[in-house]
């Protein structure tokens, strides 16, 4: 016969979205159930039977499993699962029927609609950072490489910054859509050398992503932020966003800048390229395509743009493998760091690296969870399923899982997927 397990303590509730808290003041979970007890419950207490942990859990690991993109699918997962997972889910007994009951559908729809997404994507990076990732192969789900491609895949990778970065930018959930017919968008913030979402917030029907960057920023501590770059495309190149950075954050930025700043762009135009030398020329060959990058980088004083110090411009040269023709494109940056700060190499790296929020996370949330077709639109639900899509991603990824969808089929037995996340 089954035994009702004994009650969990809380754990203590992750401070509001715009209150900063050092990691070094808490103590960091291992589980996953432990860091979703972090997340503050909205619910009134009188009454509930499941422990928010245990509801955003099931969200996890269903969507962890191939085939359970959508939160009717997710229901369907818990209900199907055998009295251990539930007991280990920590789900609650019901001393008359001797059994663990499991969340219905209806349950999860109530809670994830009334859920900051902020305090559950700002738990789950501090779990997330705490895992020792396992080497990434694409052959080997379980982190084994061979030793020889190790030494070459060192050989051929480029230096690593001495900074880290952050991409911030801001995605449509093109299914979900309010009650007043407008489309639901969230902003990310992104790290750049292991593609953890350390930040997510939901965009306001009547605002836009512009005023929700700072408050973006602000969940995370800053001992995250503070020295770090946090890279974003033209349409933040805001002079109160480089003014938040580098005087409240003691962070620096690495703006893209384009028409939308026409003052700003015609002064980087107009700066004396030609006589510029070429400071980092790279070539990669990869998905049907060559692509030829020559980075020129120049110190400047005076810009119209506080704090900054370089300027940058790269120039693109792609062809597809079979074809002679080539495609140029220019852009232009602007970073508060001094030459003395950032080197042209990481400038380079930095650039290319701010696309791993589209390549490789919203990519990843489109294709393998299917997250547009989601269709899901009550209150916070559409942010909160994206916040939890990321969770699962993330975890498959830190565990050594190259490709998601392999390793979303690889846990398709409930059991392996709670020992994947931690989850005794």
């Amino acid at each position: 016969m089954l035994v009702a397990p004994s009650s969990v303590p809380s754990a203590p509730l992750l401070p509001q979205a715009a209150s900063r808290v050092s990691r070094a003041e808490a103590v960091v979970p291992s589980g996953l159930l432990d860091a979703l007890a972090r997340v503050p419950d909205p619910r009134n207490p009188r009454g509930v039977r499941f422990r928010l942990a245990t509801l955003l859990a099931v969200g996890v690991c269903a969507l962890t499993s191939a085939g359970h993109n959508s939160l009717t699918a997710v229901a369907e997962w818990v209900r199907r699962c055998d009295q251990d997972v539930l007991a280990r889910l920590g789900c609650p007994f019901d001393p008359f029927t001797g059994r663990f009951k499991a969340p219905g559908e209806r349950t999860l729809r109530d809670v994830f609609a009334r859920l900051d997404p902020a305090l559950l994507t700002a738990a789950g990076f501090a779990r997330l950072t705490t895992l020792r990732p396992r080497p990434v192969c694409p052959t080997a789900p379980d982190g084994t490489v061979e030793r020889e491609q190790r030494r070459a895949q060192r050989e051929t990778d480029p230096p690593q910054p001495r900074r880290t970065a952050f991409a911030v930018d801001g995605k449509c959930l093109r299914g979900a859509v309010r009650a007043n017919g407008s489309r639901v968008f969230v902003l990310s913030a992104v790290r750049h050398h292991d593609a953890l979402t350390a930040a997510l917030r939901e965009i306001g029907a009547k605002t836009n992503e512009i005023p929700e960057f700072a408050p973006l920023l602000d969940t995370l501590d800053d001992q995250d932020l503070t020295g770090s770059v946090v890279t974003v495309d033209a349409l933040h190149a805001q002079t109160s966003h480089a003014r938040y950075l580098v005087k409240d954050r003691n962070a620096h930025y690495l703006l893209s800048v384009k028409n939308n700043q026409p003052t700003l762009a015609s002064q980087l135009t107009n700066l004396p390229w030609n006589q510029a030398p070429v400071l980092n020329r790279s070539r990669d060959r990869g998905h049907g395509r060559d692509e030829v990058r020559e980075v020129k980088v120049v110190s400047v004083d005076g810009l119209l743009f506080p704090h900054a110090r370089q300027v940058v411009r790269i120039h693109r040269k792609r062809r597809r493998i079979n074809t002679s023709k080539w495609r140029t494109e220019t852009v232009y940056a602007v970073t508060d760091l001094a030459a003395h700060q950032a080197t042209p190499a990481e400038i380079a790296a930095w650039a290319r690296g701010h696309w791993i929020i589209e390549n490789t996370v919203h990519w990843t949330k489109d294709v393998t969870f299917a997250e547009d077709a989601s269709q899901i639109r009550r209150h916070r639900t559409p942010a909160v399923m994206s916040a939890l899509r990321d969770l699962a991603r993330a975890t498959l990824h830190r565990s050594g899982w190259a490709n998601i969808a392999s390793g979303r089929r690889a846990h398709t037995h409930p059991a392996a997927t709670l020992t994947l996340h931690g989850i005794p």
